[in-house]
């Protein structure tokens, strides 16, 4: 009697210790957070945010919303290297430190860059005759005489 009531008490406390450690894994509550604006405070939508921890390479990234604002929940602390990039802009690259349970704000500001894109257009002359309707092969003569013809024999 006694062991039929040890056994699956003995088998829910397992469960119980087993289960409940499991929110017990590294969790971080810092944050970074930021508006990305032009020289003149207007928002810069859809700017591309990248976050780079420097001391394990790990690479956090983001977009910036309609309004310009972005966010990195749940980092760990640290040195990190931010880089932000948007078309029709300069890149811009500060580093930060992250300390424990801080949030950060952090705004950039992005300066007007010069356009690199260029776009080479050429014409050439097309590869086939489109007035001539005319296929034309030329055969050697040994290739002629290779050809099979009914009811020759070689």
């Amino acid at each position: 009697m006694v062991r039929r009531i040890i056994f699956p008490l003995s088998i829910l406390l397992f469960a119980f210790f087993a289960l409940s450690t499991i929110p017990c894994f590294a969790q971080f509550t810092a944050s970074i957070q930021g508006v990305v604006q032009d020289q003149s405070g207007a928002a810069v939508s859809k700017a591309s945010i990248t976050l780079v921890n420097v001391a394990t390479n790990t690479t956090n990234a983001t977009e910036a919303d309609a309004s310009g604002n972005y966010r990195f929940v749940s980092i760990a602390p640290g040195n990190y290297k931010i880089t932000v990039q948007a078309p029709g802009f300069a890149k811009a690259e500060a580093d930060i430190t992250l300390l424990t349970s801080q949030n950060l704000n952090f705004p950039v500001s992005l300066h007007v860059g010069s356009v690199s894109d260029s776009v080479v257009v050429t014409t050439e002359s097309p590869i086939v005759d489109t007035a001539d309707s005319r296929t034309q092969l030329t055969l050697e003569n040994e290739g002629v005489a290779e050809l099979p013809i009914v009811g020759r024999m070689t």
